[in-house]
Protein backbone atom coordinates (compact mmCIF):
# COMPACT_ATOMS: atom_id res chain seq x y z
CA UNK A 1 0.00 0.00 0.00
CA UNK A 2 0.60 3.64 -0.42
CA UNK A 3 0.43 5.70 2.62
CA UNK A 4 1.25 9.25 0.95
CA UNK A 5 2.10 11.01 -2.57
CA UNK A 6 2.59 14.65 -2.60
CA UNK A 7 4.55 16.26 -5.60
CA UNK A 8 7.86 14.87 -5.75
CA UNK A 9 7.84 12.43 -2.99
CA UNK A 10 5.83 8.91 -1.89
CA UNK A 11 5.90 6.98 0.87
CA UNK A 12 5.63 2.61 0.51
CA UNK A 13 5.55 0.88 3.76
CA UNK A 14 7.02 3.81 5.58
CA UNK A 15 9.66 4.64 3.04
CA UNK A 16 10.22 7.57 1.57
CA UNK A 17 10.67 7.81 -2.43
CA UNK A 18 11.76 11.16 -4.10
CA UNK A 19 12.43 9.46 -7.77
CA UNK A 20 10.06 7.33 -9.80
CA UNK A 21 8.94 4.19 -8.76
CA UNK A 22 7.87 1.05 -10.24
CA UNK A 23 5.75 -1.34 -7.80
CA UNK A 24 5.12 -5.07 -7.92
CA UNK A 25 3.99 -7.14 -5.64
CA UNK A 26 6.71 -7.02 -2.61
CA UNK A 27 9.41 -5.69 -5.58
CA UNK A 28 10.43 -2.15 -5.51
CA UNK A 29 12.52 -0.77 -7.90
CA UNK A 30 13.69 3.29 -7.64
CA UNK A 31 14.78 5.33 -9.06
CA UNK A 32 12.98 4.01 -12.26
CA UNK A 33 14.41 5.29 -15.43
CA UNK A 34 12.18 5.50 -19.22
CA UNK A 35 13.94 5.64 -22.32
CA UNK A 36 12.19 8.61 -23.31
CA UNK A 37 11.43 10.33 -19.97
CA UNK A 38 7.15 11.14 -20.49
CA UNK A 39 6.74 7.75 -23.38
CA UNK A 40 6.45 4.93 -21.09
CA UNK A 41 7.75 1.68 -23.45
CA UNK A 42 8.00 -2.39 -23.34
CA UNK A 43 10.91 -2.44 -22.04
CA UNK A 44 10.79 0.32 -19.27
CA UNK A 45 8.77 -1.90 -18.00
CA UNK A 46 10.82 -5.17 -18.01
CA UNK A 47 10.94 -5.22 -14.28
CA UNK A 48 7.35 -5.77 -13.72
CA UNK A 49 6.05 -7.77 -17.15
CA UNK A 50 7.93 -10.28 -16.31
CA UNK A 51 5.44 -11.02 -13.40
CA UNK A 52 2.19 -11.47 -15.28
CA UNK A 53 0.13 -8.93 -13.64
CA UNK A 54 -3.53 -8.80 -14.13
CA UNK A 55 -3.36 -4.80 -14.30
CA UNK A 56 -0.90 -1.91 -14.83
CA UNK A 57 -1.41 1.32 -13.49
CA UNK A 58 0.74 4.12 -14.51
CA UNK A 59 1.16 7.44 -12.54
CA UNK A 60 1.46 9.87 -15.05
CA UNK A 61 2.66 12.77 -12.94
CA UNK A 62 1.12 15.55 -11.09
CA UNK A 63 -0.52 17.24 -14.27
CA UNK A 64 -0.43 13.70 -16.09
CA UNK A 65 2.20 14.49 -18.56
CA UNK A 66 3.91 10.84 -18.89
CA UNK A 67 1.86 8.30 -21.28
CA UNK A 68 2.10 4.80 -22.50
CA UNK A 69 3.60 4.58 -25.96
CA UNK A 70 1.23 2.61 -28.65
CA UNK A 71 3.71 -0.04 -28.62
CA UNK A 72 3.14 -0.53 -24.73
CA UNK A 73 -1.05 -0.49 -25.20
CA UNK A 74 -0.76 -2.89 -27.77
CA UNK A 75 1.42 -5.11 -25.93
CA UNK A 76 -0.17 -5.02 -22.95
CA UNK A 77 -3.46 -5.72 -24.52
CA UNK A 78 -1.74 -9.02 -26.57
CA UNK A 79 -0.91 -10.56 -23.22
CA UNK A 80 -4.25 -9.30 -21.65
CA UNK A 81 -3.18 -7.01 -18.78
CA UNK A 82 -5.20 -4.21 -18.42
CA UNK A 83 -3.68 -0.70 -18.25
CA UNK A 84 -5.13 2.42 -16.66
CA UNK A 85 -3.21 5.77 -17.00
CA UNK A 86 -4.08 8.39 -14.37
CA UNK A 87 -2.22 11.45 -13.19
CA UNK A 88 -0.24 9.79 -9.94
CA UNK A 89 -2.62 10.98 -6.82
CA UNK A 90 -5.66 9.23 -8.54
CA UNK A 91 -3.47 6.41 -9.98
CA UNK A 92 -2.33 5.79 -6.37
CA UNK A 93 -5.98 5.55 -5.48
CA UNK A 94 -6.70 3.14 -7.95
CA UNK A 95 -4.07 1.46 -6.88
CA UNK A 96 -4.28 0.99 -3.28
CA UNK A 97 -7.90 0.12 -3.90
CA UNK A 98 -7.40 -2.72 -6.11
CA UNK A 99 -4.68 -4.13 -4.11
CA UNK A 100 -7.27 -4.21 -0.98
CA UNK A 101 -9.37 -5.92 -3.25
CA UNK A 102 -6.46 -8.90 -3.49
CA UNK A 103 -6.56 -7.89 -7.19
CA UNK A 104 -2.42 -8.55 -8.75
CA UNK A 105 -1.48 -5.06 -9.80
CA UNK A 106 2.03 -3.82 -11.02
CA UNK A 107 2.45 0.09 -11.26
CA UNK A 108 4.75 2.68 -12.00
CA UNK A 109 4.79 6.20 -10.78
CA UNK A 110 5.99 9.35 -12.14
CA UNK A 111 6.46 11.66 -8.73
CA UNK A 112 6.57 15.23 -10.77
CA UNK A 113 5.59 16.60 -13.93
Amino acid sequence: MIEQYSFGRMTIQGRVFTDDVLICREKLVSPWWRKQGHVVQVQDLDAILGHKPELVILGQGQPGQMKASRELQEHLQALGIELIQKPTQEAVEVFNRRVEKGEDVCAGFHLTC
